[in-house]
């Protein structure tokens, strides 16, 4: 049968992009919102803006989560802004492609870690 490798399939770098552009975007939101507020990145973990209640793992889920609890806080019930799932789709968009058009390549790797920044960027100075 030869050498396969199944990540030459287009179709397979798209869905690869897609993951990880959502976990990437989940990231770009966390950035965006705490680095303007020279909050730590690392410290506390995710929490509800409002209520301040610590967000669980089913409630961090890129776009499912705010999908599922319908934009609100489980426990307060606030609004929680689309910013957070339209960033994340548009990263996961933006992350199929290249991986697509890059495959797995240190290129890639590169052009991811500028992607994030450049994205980073862009919503923060929407937003500001």
């Amino acid at each position: 049968m030869g050498d396969y490798d199944i990540f030459s399939l287009g179709p397979v770098r798209i869905v690869t992009g897609v993951v990880f552009g959502l976990v990437f975007g989940s990231f770009i939101t966390m950035l965006s919102y705490r680095l303007p507020r020279r909050l730590s990145i690392i410290k506390p973990s995710s929490q509800c803006p409002l209520c301040h209640t610590r967000l669980r793992p089913l409630d961090l889920i890129p776009v499912l989560s705010w999908v599922l609890t319908k934009g609100k806080c489980r426990h307060c019930k606030a609004p929680i802004s689309p910013r957070y799932p339209l960033i994340e789709l548009f990263t996961a968009a933006a992350t199929a492609i290249l991986f697509y058009v890059l495959g797995l390549s240190p290129t890639l790797l590169v052009a991811l870690f500028t992607e994030i920044v450049i994205i980073t960027a862009i919503v923060m100075k929407i937003e500001r």
